[in-house]
């Protein structure tokens, strides 16, 4: 008899404590669960930011070159950036590649659409008597397609000296589409096709690159 009470109070006390370990193990799975359910969100939102982090890259920036060799004599910037340069040569070169767009009648100053959207304005000498014309030997026409690099004019500076009338070569930036920055980039002489000007896109445009 007491075997029997004694054999029946171990396996009460053996179900007890399987219980108590198996609801331990219940609950502490819960709780980890728990603990995993809750720190998913943050997880997700690390990777989120990792992932959708947006950094800015530097804006895009064009070049237009010196359509003459020579030395640079004026720099005016603000709403139309001018450059102006005495030259040392009579011929004058495609400062980018783009269209001329227009073409005025003495033939030494034109309006050019780069390829990039800036407008242009170059001119050669500060003649403005029909007659000073024959100083000037335009090599392009209207709505042309030029290659930077491509002869526009030639121009005869010592006959324009002679007649009291500048040589110098300004070009101005006339627009540079949707308030893109323009800078000055040129030093005191620069050779044809070296870098005059910097138009840059506005920054609201500005590439974004996903990492």
């Amino acid at each position: 008899m007491l075997l029997t009470v004694m054999w029946m109070m171990t396996a009460l006390v053996a179900g007890f404590m399987a219980g108590r370990i198996s609801m331990y193990g219940i609950w502490e799975g819960e709780e980890e669960e728990k603990e995993e359910r809750n720190a998913e969100p943050d997880r997700h939102v690390r990777i989120w930011r990792r992932k959708g982090h947006c950094q800015e890259a530097d804006r895009t920036a064009w070049t237009v070159g010196s359509p003459v060799s020579g030395e640079v004599v004026a720099r005016e910037e603000g709403e139309h950036p001018t450059v102006v340069i005495y030259p040392d040569t009579d011929k004058l070169y495609a400062p980018v590649s783009g269209k001329i767009s227009r073409l005025f009648p003495m033939g030494n100053s034109f309006c050019f659409t780069t390829e990039f959207g800036a407008e242009l304005y170059i001119q050669a000498g500060g003649a403005d008597d029909d007659l000073l014309s024959r100083y000037y030997r335009p090599r392009i026409i209207r709505n042309e397609v030029v290659e930077k690099g491509k002869l526009l004019l030639e121009f005869d500076r010592s006959g324009l000296e002679a007649e009291g009338i500048s040589a110098e070569v300004s070009v101005c930036v006339e627009s540079a589409f949707y308030g893109g920055e323009v800078r000055v980039t040129a030093g005191d002489y620069v050779k044809a096709g070296e870098e005059l000007l910097q138009v840059l896109e506005p920054s609201g445009q500005a590439a974004v690159t996903t990492v």
